[in-house]
């Protein structure tokens, strides 16, 4: 189940981790590290600053209404709360608790979505394609899966312009490349050839050179998994569209 874009909801996650971090501590005996709690307050604040700041959010339908917050206001609330996550799922991790790392990266990708919604941009992507991968790998439904989708494509179209213009690093770990291929791969898994055709489109403009590669292996998992032909025809179209391209050159 993938969890709400919503404030209240990452907030009371957040509290319910806290309680566990509290509890560990006090099996592992010693003196507790007080950073968790620095940063669970932080997060409590924030959380708070932002619930104040939906009532300032007018509207979209009213005549009138209170001015929302500056878009570089929201994103830097934005890249600060999901830094602040980052850090306290890595707390997480260096405990004998990794289920609770995994969930509270898992709250970065709605955190984004709730500052995206809101015309904030984002800075800071590789908290949130970590989270995204979580929940992609232990989803199973397509129609999870196409809600997945959806949130991906939110975190795409808010992402900083500069990762998308940046067409010359090589680096097979940047966040926007990963993001990129994950919601494809999530497209093809939900099976719903419309969400596929988008995110294809995006691999060809934004990934040219590992388009090929990546059709190709496409198709290998056309054959191995037995999709619904629909969605065999979509990746063979733009499989043959790549190695059209490549001929050509």
């Amino acid at each position: 189940m993938l969890p709400p874009v919503d404030i209240t909801h990452i907030a009371a996650e957040i509290r319910m981790h806290g309680a566990e971090f509290r509890e560990v501590q006090e099996e592992l005996g010693g003196a507790p590290d007080p950073e968790p709690q620095v940063l669970l307050q932080a997060l409590s604040d924030l959380f708070d600053h932002l619930r104040r700041l939906e009532d300032e959010i007018p509207n979209p339908t009213a005549q009138d209404g209170p001015m929302p917050p500056a878009g570089a206001d929201l994103r830097r609330l934005g890249d600060y709360g999901i830094d602040l996550l980052a850090r306290l799922a890595a707390l997480a991790g260096a405990l004998p608790t990794p289920h609770q790392a995994h969930a509270i990266e898992e709250l970065a990708l709605p955190f984004a979505c709730w500052i995206a919604r809101r015309g904030g941009e984002l800075g800071y992507l590789e908290p949130v394609v970590d989270g995204a991968a979580h929940l992609a790998n232990r989803l199973r439904q397509p129609a999870e899966l196409e809600q997945l989708c959806g949130l991906l494509t939110e975190i795409i179209e808010a992402a900083d312009p500069r990762f998308s213009q940046d067409m010359t690093s090589v680096d097979p770990n940047r966040p926007w490349r990963i993001l990129l291929l994950n919601r494809a791969i999530v497209a093809t898994r939900s099976q719903r050839p419309a969400l596929m055709e988008v995110a294809f489109e995006a691999i060809l403009e934004y990934l040219p050179d590992e388009a090929p590669a990546f059709f190709r292996e496409g198709m290998e998992q056309m054959a191995a998994l037995h999709y619904p032909p629909q969605v065999h025809d979509l990746m063979q179209r733009f499989h043959q569209q790549c190695s059209g391209q490549r001929t050509l050159h």
